[in-house]
């Protein structure tokens, strides 16, 4: 990445190789996820099984994303999931965290 016009490029060059991407970026998001998990225990089945449902939910479309094909039609395709999706994930998310407590010794 060249942080102007002209400078050096600077970062690992991950872009270079969709594995040492996905390796990366499934790596960062697994730590997410325990970390996510350490600090919280489900409260009852909407807690468990939303949360779980949720980061299968996340990886499915991660791994879509990477090996899907181009979109043919840009409007329909793109951009309204990408409105309609935040909106979702986002409310799924905090439904589910108030489905979990956090643990009596986190940090949080």
């Amino acid at each position: 990445m060249q942080l102007y016009p002209g400078s050096a490029k600077y970062g690992l060059g991950l872009w270079n190789s969709i594995w040492g991407t996905m390796t990366v970026e499934i790596a960062l998001f697994a730590i997410g996820i325990a970390l996510y998990a350490s600090v919280t225990r489900a409260r009852d089945r909407v807690g468990r099984w939303a949360f779980g449902i949720f980061v299968a939910l996340l990886l499915f479309v991660y791994v879509a994303d990477l090996f899907g094909g181009a979109a043919e039609n840009l409007r329909a395709e793109v951009a309204w999931p990408a409105v309609i999706a935040p909106i979702v994930l986002l409310t799924w998310a905090w439904w589910f965290d108030h489905h979990r407590a956090l643990h009596e010794g986190s940090a949080l």
